[in-house]
């Protein structure tokens, strides 16, 4: 297969920029502990797919201006995207952390021309079928290069962009419009919110109405940090641990390697599956939701595949981890507001031994009742949702080497109304994670769950993960 570097031309290198506002200079959002739990994480890639046959001229004079207006319109609301992140370098630095906007400040948007061969074109990359990592990935851009300001040898602070956009168009078959941000900027649900108002606001432009303001369908976001609580002091805690993994060159979590060899592809389940899932379990759990029972099915599928290719399953009391987020605004006390801008989702940690995982279905079974027992902990206690959160970092290191995984994404974010204008999206995907979850296109109940493996992998487990659905 072609390397996705060589498939893509840049056409146009630009910035984008909200309305400039002189009578603001500077405006600083400060990190909270939800914030900076993410300052070692790498950024989220992101593509969406718009099947919407069009030529170069069209795409250079029509869609490109529109798309680059509309988004300067957002960004007016959105205003933290446009900024750096600030953090201090070393523990000695008592910089606060924060996203620090100034007027002008403006995010980097690529346009750009797929120019490879056409059997690796449109259809394939937004297809559901093995697609090799790399050519995704060309569809997304990089964060720029931050940089160090130093004002004395142990006082400097780290400026780091957090979002950029590409816009690639594949000719007379449609367009892609990939998007990388750093996580410390925005959870899954701020993510989401920008994204739509953006199209929204794109949408209503190309219908001729100028009252942006007044057109939104969603909630503009929420800034005010003071309904984030720290009695505790984590935001202090989680600073020093992230700066100390810094220092050390060492990451908080694995992430799968952007590299060749890897491919991704899409697995669909409809609602007669799962709910064939649920049914497993019904005796146990009358209740279960759609979430638990597709993350529980892929931990389990995944050691099953590890168990036939005899990755590392020599030990089967060797311990695995699934980690997955928890959406905190209606959980925290008092609640937050739903259009809260940052991040506000917990860790969450399953853990079971390799041998409790490949039953026929009593894995299946182990690992749901893993994963209530994990929401359960955070839900269902007395101090709230936070409890122990000050002690995450502990629990990472304590893990460390073990096997791990997360899921991405959640059904609850309906990336497939992200409209545009032309139309909602073919396909929507979370790259180069191992395990990405969204509600399906046809927002029938059904899910797509998106997978990142080695070819040898990833053959393993669609047998496995469509066998055991038939059965």
């Amino acid at each position: 297969m072609t390397s996705g570097i060589t498939t893509v031309t840049v056409l146009e290198h630009c910035r984008v920029s909200p309305p400039l506002d002189h009578s603001v200079t500077e405006k600083l959002l400060h990190l909270t502990f939800f914030d900076i739990f993410w300052l070692n994480w790498p950024s989220v890639a992101r593509v969406f797919f718009y099947d919407f046959p069009c030529s170069k001229s069209e795409f250079m004079q029509t869609i490109v201006p529109h798309l680059k207006k509309s988004l300067a319109l957002t960004l007016k609301h959105y205003f933290p995207f446009c900024g750096n992140l600030i953090t201090p370098t070393c523990l000695s630095n008592n910089t606060t952390p924060a996203i620090r906007y100034l007027n002008g400040d403006s995010i980097s948007l690529i346009i750009a021309e797929f120019s490879g061969n056409t059997s690796h074109g449109f259809k394939h990359l937004s297809g559901d079928q093995d697609r090799d990592v790399d050519d995704l990935l060309a569809l997304i851009p990089q964060l720029p290069p931050g940089y160090t300001n130093t004002t004395c040898e142990d006082d400097s602070t780290m400026c780091s962009p957090v979002l950029s956009v590409q816009v690639t168009l594949f000719p007379d078959q449609g367009f892609s419009i990939g998007f990388r941000n750093s996580h410390v900027i925005a959870d899954g649900r701020s993510m989401s919110n920008f994204i739509r108002t953006w199209a929204c606001i794109n949408a209503k432009q190309l219908m001729g109405v100028d009252e942006y303001d007044n057109t939104y369908t969603i909630d503009l976001p929420f800034y005010d940090r003071s309904v984030i609580k720290d009695p505790k002091g984590i935001a202090s805690i989680f600073l020093r641990e992230c700066l100390q993994m810094a220092s050390e060159n060492s990451k908080a979590f694995p992430h799968v390697a952007q590299s060749k060899d890897l491919v991704q592809a899409t697995f669909k389940m409809n609602r007669v599956q799962i709910q064939g899932l649920k049914n497993l379990v019904t005796a146990q759990y009358p209740y279960v939701s759609t979430f638990v029972v597709a993350c529980a099915y892929v931990w389990t599928c995944m050691a099953k595949a590890r168990m036939v290719l005899g990755l590392k399953m020599n030990d089967e009391n060797e311990v695995e981890n699934f980690i997955f987020m928890m959406d905190t605004r209606e959980r925290l006390d008092p609640p937050i507001p739903l259009n809260y801008f940052g991040n506000a989702a917990l860790n969450c940690r399953c853990s079971l031994k390799s041998i409790q995982l490949v039953g026929e279905k009593e894995g299946f079974l182990n690992a749901v009742e893993e994963i209530r027992r994990a929401l359960d902990e955070k839900i269902n206690n007395e101090e709230g949702v936070l409890k122990g959160f000050e002690t995450i970092f502990d629990v990472i290191k304590a893990s460390k080497g073990r096997r791990k995984f997360g899921v991405a994404g959640s059904p609850k974010f309906d990336y497939y109304s992200t409209d545009f204008g032309w139309g909602k999206p073919s396909k929507y995907e979370v790259v180069s994670e191992k395990f990405g979850l969204v509600g399906s296109r046809d927002s029938d109940g059904s899910l797509e769950i998106g997978l990142c493996f080695s070819k040898d992998e990833m053959d393993v487990f669609t047998t496995i993960f469509t066998q055991g659905l038939m059965s």
